[in-house]
């Protein structure tokens, strides 16, 4: 009989963290009889409901109720199929399992799904790391260094990078005279967009080639995010699209692909952007050392260098070919390491104490 574990989430909503847990559900389904737990079951995106249902190899559990009630629930059910180990996403989930599988006897490894915390999941965060859990998973190695350097054991913290599903095939880019420049991202302080902005208005002083800035977002500095577009001079060249569903199809329309974040994990913005065979330019924050090779696939940048980034798209622009080397080695690298056969690997070896 398979052993039982279970993927723990308060929420399953639209997020990176929530789309992780959903991949690594499948990814261990084939290995592990594998339970789906939703603290607050009824508070779910369905995108990631009909990833989990088309695989019926993943019991699906929603709990519901008032909040000690669910709780019960949870402890219950881990007893009741007796699962060994438990796998939570973000501070809240953490707390929840590492109580509940105190009570039902199973391990608890908590997730870390950024590079940085604020002060008060931190604290808790550090608290069931050390002293409850099994072990802490962060998905980036940034992520491991800071939290370390703030009292995290560092025995008790593992790095295993977020995963891509369904890489597709390289495909040479069309060439196109008239170039797309995306970024992809919530409408949030960490992703900066006013130095994505500035660099575009920089990029449409100096380059005498027709582009175009895509904006792909949603969140609640989208006012400003629309100010700015106007404010410097670039809402003749920019096209905002709010949560659309065809993400991928945009990305796949694009040449160039651009992350100014403050801070970052693993991004899987950058990774869908190197599934689309885009050259990569970014902030140097987080683990996107790890994902954009310089001069590999695209070119690293200091936190808020618009001037910089300006440069090296114009140099982009003027050069197909560099672009499309770019992008084919982008492609390389997400196959190499980030698949969803890798990311099953690594949590077996974790699950065996290896």
């Amino acid at each position: 009989m398979l052993k039982a574990i279970a993927v723990f989430v308060k929420n399953l909503t639209s997020g990176g963290a929530e789309k992780q847990s959903v991949l690594l559900a499948k990814a261990l389904a084939g290995d592990y009889d594998v339970h789906y737990i939703i603290f607050n079951g009824w508070n779910v995106h369905q995108k990631y409901m009909d990833m989990l249902g088309y695989d019926g190899r993943i019991h699906v559990c929603r709990l519901s109720g008032g909040r000690i009630g669910r709780f019960r629930a949870f402890v219950a059910y881990l007893k009741q199929n007796e699962i060994k180990a438990v796998f939570s996403y973000l501070t809240a989930a953490n707390v929840y399992a590492c109580m509940a599988g105190r009570m039902a006897g199973a391990e608890v490894y908590t997730g870390l799904r950024n590079a940085e915390l604020p002060s008060l999941k931190l604290m808790a965060d550090r608290l069931m790391a050390n002293y409850f859990a099994k072990r802490a998973i962060a998905n980036c190695y940034s992520g491991r260094n800071n939290f370390v350097s703030k009292g995290f054991k560092s025995r008790k913290v593992s790095v295993i990078p977020n995963c891509f599903e369904n890489i597709s095939p390289y495909s040479v880019k069309v060439s196109n005279s008239f170039l797309r420049i995306i970024t992809v991202g919530r409408f949030v302080p960490q992703k900066d967009y006013e130095t994505a902005i500035r660099a575009i208005a920089e990029l449409k002083k100096a380059s005498t080639t027709g582009f175009s800035f895509v904006i792909v977002g949603y969140g609640k500095l989208e006012s400003q995010v629309r100010r700015w577009v106007k404010e410097y001079g670039v809402d003749d060249c920019t096209q905002i699209f709010i949560n659309p569903d065809n993400i991928m199809e945009l990305l796949c329309g694009a040449d160039i692909y651009l992350s100014t974040s403050i801070f970052e994990g693993t991004s899987n913005s950058i990774m869908e952007a190197m599934n689309a065979n885009l050259p990569i330019v970014a902030t140097n924050v987080g683990d996107n050392e790890y994902l954009v090779l310089e001069n590999k696939n695209g070119y690293l940048h200091n936190v808020g260098d618009f001037i910089g980034i300006s440069k090296t798209l114009l140099k982009l622009i003027g050069n197909e070919k560099l672009r499309q080397s770019l992008g084919r080695e982008s492609k390389n690298l997400l196959s190499e390491n980030f698949s969803m056969d890798l990311l099953r690997q690594r949590y077996i070896q974790l699950l065996k104490g290896k």
